[in-house]
């Protein structure tokens, strides 16, 4: 599979060559590896994808001829290092296509896998027009993956192999519709009808500085209050935690500490863990007041207040950022 491609950073390289940390975090670096765009893991039977802005990886995902799927970034980043065959490239895009790729995971497209023979694509394309439409299609030729947007009707620009946000007319828009692959076989398209949003997934990064700055709360509790109790409040806190966020089922408690990988947004893991806080410490109510648990709770978290804050953490915790 493949998909709109700009300046390729690295190239048809097999991932037996490569130091895969070192590629994950060039951006940190190196400034012409700031960029927007994507990592391309090609295997046998399917693609693994990490989206990157600003060279920071932001989400990931996995293409089969079947399927697709988002994946946690650490997933991606253990099979790369376990394989034993495969082939990275890395290519710079515009932001948009990036959120234009991650879109047709979140979103749920209202026409799905169509080709012309099921469907009048001029009467599609006139009735969008009719209608002001604003979305987007996904466009399957073969194995390769164009997209198209449309705004207030028209379809005004689109991203094909290596033409990226170039004009479209709806004649030329037709045209690529009603083609076929090599292959023989027909286009396929799906219709969303919103246009991309930023939707950013929690990175290890982030998973890790959340669980070690929860951790930290737990053991000083534990400390003051002791490990038996610590424990107890963990598990009540957790058991409501994972009925309103599904993705922390993947965390478990082992002594007094959390582990494990999720797969969620940022903005959903930040807020649970935030949640699951205020859940242990309320568990100690018949022991100690809000004052004393203040002062263990801004203690723990005193080596990573500012990175925390920065998350938006304290927006959700019973104690705010000072």
């Amino acid at each position: 599979m493949r998909f709109p491609r700009g300046r390729a950073l690295l190239e048809n390289t097999n991932i037996e060559f490569i130091n895969f940390d070192n590629i994950l975090h060039a951006g940190k670096r190196e400034r012409s590896h700031r960029i927007h765009g994507y990592v391309s893991l090609i295997y046998p039977q399917d693609v693994d994808l990490i989206f990157l802005s600003l060279g920071e990886p932001i989400n990931a995902a996995r293409f089969s001829q079947n399927s697709r799927k988002l994946i946690s970034i650490n997933e991606v980043v253990k099979r790369v290092k376990e394989a034993n065959v495969g082939i990275i490239n890395i290519y710079e895009v515009p932001e948009e296509l990036v959120l234009l790729m991650v879109s047709t995971f979140t979103l749920t497209p209202i026409l799905k896998d169509k080709d012309y023979t099921e469907i009048s694509v001029e009467k599609m394309v006139a009735q969008l027009g009719k209608e002001k439409f604003s979305g987007f299609l996904e466009i399957k030729k073969g194995n390769e993956y164009f997209y198209s947007i449309f705004e207030k009707g028209l379809p005004t620009r689109g991203y094909f192999g290596d033409k990226l946000n170039v004009t479209i007319t709806p004649s030329l828009l037709l045209q690529i519709l009603k083609s076929t692959s090599k292959d023989g076989s027909n286009v396929k398209f799906s219709l969303f009808d919103k246009l991309p949003e930023r939707i950013e997934q929690a990175t290890p990064p982030t998973i890790q500085l959340l669980l070690k700055s929860v951790n930290n709360i737990i053991k000083e509790f534990a400390v003051s209050y002791g490990p038996t109790f610590a424990k107890k409040g963990a598990l009540i806190a957790k058991s409501h935690i994972d009925d309103d966020y599904k993705f922390m089922k993947d965390i478990t408690i082992t002594g007094v500490e959390l582990s494990g990988d999720v797969l969620a947004t940022k903005d959903e893991f930040v807020k649970a863990m935030a949640e699951f806080v205020n859940r242990f410490m309320k568990t100690y109510d018949v022991i100690c007041d809000d004052k004393i648990k203040e002062e263990i709770f801004r203690k723990s978290l005193k080596d990573f207040r500012f990175a925390l804050k920065s998350l938006g953490f304290f927006n959700y915790t019973m104690f705010k950022d000072e």
